[in-house]
């Protein structure tokens, strides 16, 4: 059986918990925040590992999108495809104008360091994506939009190619990617973010994330899932749960030992496959469903609660294992805040017209 919605909801769960972690602990020596409590060495904390393995998180968002959007290509017409793509973009650009709103208020209200909302300029440059200043993980925001509506294009290649060979050049492309954002080329300065600064880095994130997607696409046409998931329960029978964690500890072991950043990327797609085999208790469905539905609302809004705004904020509590909850109590609290907005705002008759206007 192929994924359904609740499968890939679980993996932005997922998702989430990486990119928490990447952000606040993917820090060595002097630079390490709060107190963790297990060192490797005196520079190394235990804990850094775990955030060098949790880059995975944006390759694992990517190949939930191409893993869906190539579904729906695939059982609809280009017009209707088309039709419903636009309107997922028009309610992610209501989502987060509503959060970048919502945060503008409080850092005029709350910002001590000068930094949101600065000037008119630098609020409409944020608000129309054009940089993000206000918010570092607002990157990848102007990358999806670009991405899905350039996706026609990737959908027509991943359906009509080869996926061998689509696979092996995607791939030879990323490494290409790697080795330039390595050397620095893709490189620009506080003053480049309009015109030259945000097409150069835009054509960079896209160079990015297409393996990723591509990779997602390519998952749902191969239905690599369900294929693997069958020969897996077949070879490990009643102990699948068993062998699936000696083979990931095995593959996590090795991955902190080589330590090479450009190979989480590819062991993102293991991941993916793997959490997607293991059978799931529905305690452990219920946690992971809990933070994929919230996931969006966490990426937009966390890094207010150590980078911006509220500097240091959640490292208050010192220690990782008080830190990340409290990073998770913050970021959910302003998400149920952010969903009744929207919900209100959903209900008002100006979008209403306007979700009209865009649905046909």
């Amino acid at each position: 059986m192929e994924l359904e919605k609740k499968d890939t909801c679980m993996v932005h769960g997922v998702a989430i918990w990486a990119m928490i972690l990447l952000h606040l602990y993917l820090r060595k020596g002097a630079e390490v925040s709060g107190s963790p409590l297990i060192w490797i060495n005196q520079d190394v904390p235990l804990i850094y590992y775990l955030a060098f393995l949790s880059e995975i998180c944006v390759p694992l968002y990517c190949f939930c999108t191409g893993y869906a959007l190539f579904l729906q290509f695939s059982n609809m017409e280009l017009k209707e495809y088309l039709k419903k793509t636009y309107f997922r973009l028009f309610k992610f650009l209501i989502h987060f104008w509503v959060v970048c709103i919502i945060f503008t208020i409080v850092g005029i209200l709350f910002d001590q360091y000068g930094e949101i909302p600065v000037n008119i300029y630098r609020f409409l440059g944020n608000f129309f994506l054009l940089e993000h200043t206000y918010n570092g993980a607002w990157w990848f925001a102007s990358t999806y939009i670009l991405f899905v509506l350039i996706s026609p294009l990737f959908l027509k290649l991943a359906k009509k190619a080869d996926s061998r060979v689509l696979f092996i050049v995607f791939a030879m492309i990323f490494c290409v990617y790697y080795l330039c954002k390595v050397l620095g080329i893709f490189a620009t300065s506080p003053e480049e973010y309009y015109w030259k600064g945000f097409l150069v880095r835009k054509l960079s994130d896209l160079w990015y994330v297409s393996f990723f997607y591509i990779v997602g696409m390519l998952l749902a046409k191969e239905k690599i899932i369900s294929k693997t998931r069958k020969w897996w329960n077949r070879v490990t029978g009643e102990k699948s749960n068993f062998y699936l964690f000696i083979v990931v500890s095995a593959a996590i072991l090795a991955m902190c030992v080589i330590e090479v950043s450009g190979m989480v990327y590819f062991f993102s797609i293991f991941c993916f496959i793997c959490f997607n085999l293991w059978k799931k208790p529905d305690y452990v469905e219920r946690f992971f469903l809990f933070f994929g539905e919230h996931s969006t609302n966490i990426w937009l809004v966390h890094m207010f609660f150590y980078l911006f705004i509220f500097k240091e904020l959640v490292f208050i509590v010192k220690y990782p294992v008080f830190v990340i909850p409290f990073m998770f109590v913050l970021t959910i609290v302003c998400s149920y805040i952010i969903n009744f907005i929207l919900k209100l705002l959903w209900k008002s008759p100006l979008l209403r017209k306007l979700t009209a206007c865009v649905e046909n």
